[in-house]
């Protein structure tokens, strides 16, 4: 896309957004983000999780090795490569998923808990989790397949179902509440090659971010 139909279409995208959430959310540049992101897990997921290495801030890389999307070893070079002191950004997080699954991600977020948990109990399939966080933290909620909603935590050892008062007291302490959400649609050549630069642009920066391990 030429600099000029580019910019044109940037214009016009932001004259008519309405909400569409997610990466460049200013620009109207990518697809709106409407799906509650869901993913298949497994006993085996779970029984086999391997964290060799106890980094303290590595939550967001034990979900993605618990989803599948990293295996044990590339999940362990990281920790190592981070040494356990460095978070991901909200950006970084949404960037990620959107360079793997190729769609347009918001992990949205809400001060409401009830209408948080509300997402969760109306959108969640059975045999699936879902990713979620609060400020400075996240983790995954499964669904499992009697219906039975599980808090996955393993960066504080919590594996414990949410119908109880004594596992969901320490979610609901919080000041904000977020999960993933997708668009439908996927990415195009060109949104493909915005979010590179974006992603360039956020290299360079020299401001710091608002970290989420």
């Amino acid at each position: 896309m030429g600099k000029s139909r580019k910019s044109r279409t940037l214009r016009k995208n932001k004259k008519n957004n309405k909400k569409i959430g997610g990466l460049l959310e200013e620009f109207g540049l990518l697809p709106p983000v409407d799906k509650l992101s869901q993913f298949a897990i497994t006993d085996t997921n779970l029984q086999n999780f391997n964290r060799t290495f106890n980094a303290p801030m590595d939550c967001f890389i034990s979900a993605l090795q618990l989803m599948g999307i990293l295996d044990d070893i590339s999940a362990n070079i990281m920790r190592i490569s981070t040494l356990g002191v460095v978070g991901f950004t909200k950006a970084q997080i949404e960037i990620i998923f959107a360079y793997k699954f190729r769609k347009n991600f918001d992990f949205k977020s809400t001060t409401n808990f009830n209408e948080w948990a509300t997402w969760i109990n109306t959108l969640l399939i059975p045999g699936n989790v879902v990713f979620a966080g609060y400020t400075g933290h996240v983790f995954l909620i499964g669904r499992m397949l009697n219906g039975t909603l599980i808090y996955i935590e393993p960066q504080l050892n919590m594996f414990c179902d949410l119908n109880t008062e004594e596992c969901i007291k320490h979610l609901r302490n919080k000041n904000d509440w977020s999960l993933l959400f997708h668009s439908d649609q996927h990415l195009t050549a060109d949104q493909e090659a915005f979010i590179i630069q974006y992603t360039q642009a956020l290299a360079s920066s020299s401001v710091p971010p608002n970290l989420h391990p």
